[in-house]
C-alpha cells in the first residue's frame, strides 16, 4: 500500500503545467436538471481551474447562482447529490508534459484516502515529506519555497460517496429485525397474533422436510444452550401457558391432545 501511495504522490508532482495556479474566478450558473459531468465541465471552464469528477458520481443539478465563489458552487453541487469535494495542492515541474487525464486515477485515489497521516521518503534524493491531519487550515503555499523549476498547482475533486458497507453480520441484522418484530407483536390483538403465527407456521411447513427439521433442531439446540436463568424462565412461561390453556377448546387432553388427535 505504501508503494502505491508513493507512486500517486510522485505522479502528482509531474502534473501538467496547463493547470491554473491563480485564484478561481467567479461562477454564474442557471441550469435545470443538468448532468453532473456537464456541470463540472462548465464550472471548470468559468472558474479557470481543474475539477476532477469521480466516474462513480451520479446526479444532476438545478440551480441559479450569480457571480458565486467556487466553494459555494461546489457546495451546492455536492450537497444536492450526496457528494463531497476536496481541494488538492501540490508542486509540479513547470515544464511537465503529463496531462490531467493521465493522472486522474491517481488524483481520485489520493483524494479518497482517509489521510490520518502519511510519510513519504525518497532515499535517492535523501528527502522526506509528511502529511499531517487536522491542522487548522491548509498552509499558505505562496509562502512556501519550492525548488527551482517548480510551482504550486490546485485541483478540485468531486467524489462519489463511499458505498454503504454490506452487512457482514447477517445474524446481527436478522436479530435486530426479530427484536423489532416481537415488539410489534406485543402490541397486536390476540387475533392478530394468532393470524401472524398461522402464517409463520404455514411458511415454515412449506419448506422441504430437511429444512423444516433443521430449523426446528437448531431452534431447540439454541434453547437448550441458553443461560440457565433464561432457560428456566422459558420453562416457567411454558408451564404457565399450558396450565392456562388446559381444557380450552379441545376436550380431553387440552391443546396437546387436540394436536395429537388432529394429527391422526
Amino acid at each position: 500500500m505504501k508503494a502505491v501511495v508513493c507512486a500517486v504522490i510522485l505522479c502528482l508532482l509531474v502534473v501538467s503545467s496547463a493547470l491554473a495556479a491563480d485564484a478561481p474566478k467567479k461562477v454564474t450558473l442557471d441550469v435545470k436538471s443538468m448532468a453532473i459531468k456537464d456541470v463540472v465541465t462548465e464550472i471548470s471552464k468559468q472558474a479557470g481551474v481543474a475539477v476532477v469528477l469521480d466516474p462513480k458520481a451520479q446526479g444532476s443539478l438545478t440551480a441559479t447562482l450569480s457571480d458565486a465563489d467556487l466553494s459555494q458552487v461546489l457546495d451546492v453541487l455536492t450537497k444536492s447529490n450526496n457528494l463531497t469535494w476536496k481541494k488538492l495542492q501540490f508542486a509540479k515541474p513547470q515544464d511537465s508534459k503529463v496531462s490531467l487525464d493521465q493522472l486522474k486515477s491517481g488524483i481520485l485515489a489520493l483524494a479518497s484516502m482517509p489521510l490520518v497521516g502519511l510519510a513519504v521518503e525518497d532515499p535517492t534524493g535523501k528527502s522526506s515529506a509528511v502529511v499531517a491531519k487536522d491542522i487548522p487550515g491548509a498552509p499558505d503555499t505562496s509562502k512556501l519555497s519550492l525548488p527551482d523549476g517548480y510551482s504550486w498547482t490546485t485541483v478540485y475533486v468531486v467524489l462519489a460517496p463511499e458505498p454503504a458497507p454490506a452487512d457482514k453480520d447477517k445474524v446481527a441484522a436478522l436479530s435486530k429485525a426479530e427484536a423489532d418484530r416481537i415488539a410489534q407483536l406485543a402490541n397486536m390483538t390476540p387475533e392478530e397474533r394468532k393470524q401472524f403465527y398461522t402464517n409463520q407456521w404455514m411458511a415454515q411447513l412449506g419448506l422441504a422436510p430437511e429444512a423444516r427439521q433443521a430449523l426446528m433442531r437448531d431452534q431447540m439446540q439454541a434453547l437448550f444452550g441458553l443461560d440457565p436463568q433464561y432457560r428456566n424462565q422459558f420453562m416457567q412461561d411454558m408451564r404457565a401457558t399450558f396450565q392456562g390453556m388446559r381444557g380450552q377448546n379441545g376436550g380431553p387432553g387440552g391443546w396437546r391432545g387436540r394436536l395429537r388427535n388432529n394429527g391422526n
